[in-house]
């Protein structure tokens, strides 16, 4: 057999990938560029494909390979109830070189387990750990976006080769041993991606590629802003309680959120800057705990709204300023409650206190439903 070459351009990368599908629901192998370097698709439910990629890499049956997917969408398939922190560097991070590795908890297993047959589970997951990659590049999302099952993609490459940064590379040494390979040209990094393993709020550096551990660090942030007209009462309330919330579960002083990757901030869209909350919020929130003595009003502006991750603000008239200021920021902002929350300027203790755990029982159904944790 000798391997099938198709030069990839826009006209035919449909057909392409049609063809690959083909190869791919019937055990065969097929190369495809990704920004790294090339890879080799197999279906990892097809037992003919995988014994023989197995065979090309030389890897025993117990090691996993890398699942590569085409969409974030499909990451909750195989790793479900993410927390924030890691949506958010997710999003920031893929697609891109980076391959990451998730260690499942309980309740993830739980979810897996209900989700997935045991054959596929045993055949993804080493160690209630999976390693999954969404590559950038057109060719390689298409390829895997269209597959009828789980790609699994290791580098196109015997073991005891370098990984191939082009076609003429992979041919040199798996031309016969692979049915298609798809070439796009040289790739764009000419490196192989960053493998990383989450662990918790922090991450350990596997192998570094084209990332090094300062650029995961910058993405791995996640910023929640809160938004109210003065920033002096609901607002600072709302971000005194959440990082109260958050510094308890994530069982740290609250001046340590930001070592742990949460940022937690609010703004006015019509406030003094460097102005306290009000003595009442600042009353109504130290009878439950929260210390927001040392608030400073901030006007709100554009590069705080783009900076943010999350924005959660207290009525519509809010959301609809931070649309304003910028209209990318849609997809990220949200009211905090079903209803608007009343500005308590101005009224008693009384309304401050109420106004404080119709933030709290808000903030607490926001990490509930995920949206915060």
């Amino acid at each position: 057999m000798k391997t099938k070459v198709i030069k990839i351009s826009s006209s035919n990368l449909e057909a392409a990938v049609t063809e690959a599908g083909e190869i791919l629901d019937k055990g065969g192998i097929v190369g495809f560029p990704t920004e790294t370097v090339y890879g080799l698709a197999a279906r990892v439910d097809h037992p003919d494909g995988l014994k023989n990629l197995q065979q090309i890499k030389n890897r025993p049956d117990d090691k996993a390979f890398t699942l590569h997917i085409g969409e974030k969408s499909a990451l909750t398939h195989y790793v479900p109830n993410l927390s924030l922190l890691d949506r958010q560097f997710l999003r920031k991070a893929w697609p891109g070189p980076l391959t990451v590795i998730f260690k499942l908890n309980t309740q993830q297993l739980d979810d897996i387990n209900n989700n997935l047959s045991s054959e596929l589970i045993d055949l993804l997951y080493y160690n209630h750990s999976i390693g999954i990659r969404l590559p950038d590049h057109e060719v390689a999302r298409s390829l895997l976006s269209a597959a009828n099952g789980p790609i699994v993609a290791p580098s196109a490459n015997p073991a005891e080769a370098s990984a191939p940064n082009c076609a003429e590379d992979v041919l040199k040494h798996l031309d016969g041993q692979i049915e298609l390979l798809l070439d796009s040209g040289p790739t764009r990094y000419a490196k192989s991606s960053t493998i990383i393993e989450l662990q918790g709020d922090g991450f350990k550096v596997i192998r570094e590629g084209v990332l090094d551990k300062a650029a995961i660090g910058r993405m791995r942030k996640v910023s929640i802003l809160f938004v109210c007209t003065g920033n002096s009462c609901r607002s600072p309330m709302a971000e005194g309680i959440l990082r109260q919330r958050l510094a308890e579960m994530l069982s740290c002083p609250v001046d340590q959120l930001a070592e742990k990757g949460y940022k937690v901030h609010s703004a006015g869209v019509m406030a003094y800057n460097g102005a306290a909350a009000t003595p009442e919020a600042v009353k109504a929130c130290d009878e439950i705990g929260v210390d927001i003595s040392g608030h400073h009003s901030r006007l709100l502006t554009a590069d705080m709204v783009n900076e943010a991750d999350v924005i959660l603000t207290m009525d519509s008239s809010h959301a609809e300023y931070v649309r304003l200021l910028s209209p990318a920021t849609e997809v990220k902002t949200a009211l905090l409650a079903e209803k608007d929350i009343a500005d308590p300027i101005g009224m008693s203790l009384e309304v401050y206190r109420k106004c404080a755990a119709q933030i709290a029982e808000n903030i607490d159904k926001q990490l509930e439903s995920g949206l915060l944790a």
